[in-house]
């Protein structure tokens, strides 16, 4: 499971790390960074993927692109390289960190290393990169044994090096621990990062029918009937699990709707095998029925996010960007709560990004040491990432009023930019006393 994010020299960040807890809340303000932290998390799951640097370019010109901009934009002002980690909460070979060079208008994989917090040896590391129009790099690897030149591998330097690295037939068939270990934790690092779901609804693709077959949500809802279907279970099934339960589930999340008194989902038939959900629908004793063409976008975006939570693999991390899109303020309590109790059930790490004060106001008192605010270092313009329970003295903001109020007025960007913590004022006072004991004349006892 991921628990930090890391990234250097990318887009406007120079280096910042993003902690990841069961439910974290990145907020700030437009343009300070947020879209840019999670394009760059999104760029290393692409990686885990299989895909190829070389292929980025159409990823970045489609409608499903990975990153926006071109690729001299990826870099910090500047810079020709930017870097990409993460750290995962195994006992050992917990921590990744790759470095991406642009090079004569293309992207390199130049450095590449998995190793282990307090840990001087890493289990492989990219130390001959490719030169020239070569895209061929040498790694050495851990095989395991006291002293002497680690053992190589080549690889390309247009993938991953942890999804080139999973077959244990890459090492030498003497370096038996190494054949074991490397490529279980390669293939534990991308089934991490791979899993990771980046829900951006767009409710005009998700009023449409879908297969059946279809077995996890894409990111933008287009396969939500199909998802609904298999977690709703036929009637037949309802009363068993897990089928009872994630029935429960989805109308507990509905409920973060107003207005509306949902008593459960049906589906339309399509004659290949398709579906659509119906929403059944009962005010003054009578039901109706309403399907997905019929629903309003913020009915179907809180669709998206219970199938969502309740679709991605267990362990895995569900990214939501802007989920108070469509959330009625008076709501937002209860869909943040709906996403935690599922969350904590099911294993699952959530990041939701936000600017709506409605929604920062009603998030749980546990919630908020695992908020992390986004802004620009007023010195040098670089996006900056800071948790709430890092900031110096933050119990002196929060008692001035709730979340989202703090974020409206400027208080919390005030106090993050300019309040100095109580170390940082102890050692100015002491230096202001010792400078007062210097100029101070002694006097001599008469």
């Amino acid at each position: 499971m991921l628990t930090a994010f890391s990234l250097k020299d990318f887009k406007s960040f120079r280096e910042a790390t993003l902690p990841l807890g069961s439910l974290t809340v990145l907020i700030g303000a437009n343009a300070a960074g947020k879209s840019n932290a999670i394009e760059a998390l999104r760029l290393l799951s692409w990686l885990a993927q299989g895909q190829k640097l070389a292929s980025i370019q159409y990823a970045v010109n489609s409608a499903d692109r990975v990153v926006r901009g071109r690729l001299e934009d990826l870099c910090h002002r500047g810079a020709t390289r930017f870097a990409l980690g993460c750290h995962t909460d195994d006992r050992v070979w917990n921590r990744l960190e790759m470095q991406i060079t642009v090079r004569d208008g293309e992207l390199h994989i130049t450095g590449e290393q998995v190793d282990a917090v307090g840990d001087n040896l890493p289990l492989y590391t990219m130390d001959r990169p490719s030169q020239n129009l070569s895209t061929d790099a040498g790694v050495a690897y851990n095989n395991f044994a006291r002293g002497g030149n680690k053992p190589h591998v080549t690889v390309s330097d247009q993938m991953a090096v942890f999804v080139q690295l999973e077959s244990a037939a890459r090492f030498e068939a003497g370096h038996k621990k190494a054949q074991e270990t490397i490529p279980a934790v390669a293939k534990r690092l991308q089934t991490t990062l791979s899993n990771i779901l980046f829900l951006d609804p767009v409710p005009a693709r998700m009023r449409e029918y879908s297969f059946t077959s279809d077995k996890r949500l894409l990111g933008d809802g287009t396969n939500l009937s199909s998802v609904l279907h298999r977690l709703w279970g036929r009637d037949a099934e309802s009363t068993s699990e897990p089928f009872a339960g994630q029935r429960q589930a989805i109308l507990d999340f509905i409920k973060s709707l107003p207005e509306q008194d949902i008593s459960g989902l049906s589906f339309l038939d399509g004659p290949r095998g398709e579906v659509m959900v119906q929403l059944q629908e009962t005010f003054g004793g009578q039901p109706r029925a309403y399907d997905a063409s019929l629903l309003s976008d913020g009915t179907l975006r809180v669709l998206a996010i219970a199938a969502a939570m309740l679709s991605a693999p267990e362990g895995s991390l569900v990214v939501i960007e802007e989920i108070d899109n469509g959330v009625h303020p008076s709501r937002a309590r209860h869909l943040l709560d709906s996403i935690r109790l599922i969350a904590e059930r099911r294993g699952l790490r959530v990041l939701l990004s936000t600017h709506n004060p409605a929604l920062l106001d009603a998030l749980p008192d546990a919630a908020v040491p695992d908020v992390v605010f986004c802004y620009r270092d007023p010195d040098s313009g670089a996006s900056k990432l800071v948790k709430m329970n890092s900031i110096p003295d933050v119990p002196e903001l929060l008692v001035q009023g709730p979340l989202g109020h703090l974020m409206t007025s400027g208080a919390l960007e005030r106090f993050v930019k300019t309040h100095k913590g109580s170390e940082d004022r102890k050692q100015k006072a002491k230096a202001w006393l010792e400078s007062l004991r210097v100029g101070m004349p002694i006097k001599t006892p008469v």
